[in-house]
């Protein structure tokens, strides 16, 4: 099977995409006898970002848009763990 490109991106589109995988680098995990779990990004790991990496958009769109892309990573890794 063939894999497809990736469809176009709009530069503010890649630019929130690239950031949210540049914040996740710094996310916190919970370790236990139970495994070991992501923690949901907070505002901290955002703004250690965009103090290494200043942003051009304010920083209420860089919030809202990363929360919206964590919950949907949290759920999808959650959705991850049913399946075992």
């Amino acid at each position: 099977m063939d894999v497809p490109d990736e469809p176009p991106q709009d530069p503010i589109t890649a630019y929130m995409l690239n950031t949210f995988r540049g914040v996740c680098r710094g996310r916190r995990y919970i370790s236990g006898m139970g495994g070991v779990f992501p923690m949901p990004l907070s505002a901290r790991e955002i703004s250690d970002w965009l103090e290494a990496h200043p942003s051009p958009m304010s920083r209420d769109e860089i919030d809202v848009v990363l929360f919206e892309l964590d919950r949907i990573f949290m759920e999808e890794d959650g959705d991850d763990d049913e399946e075992d």
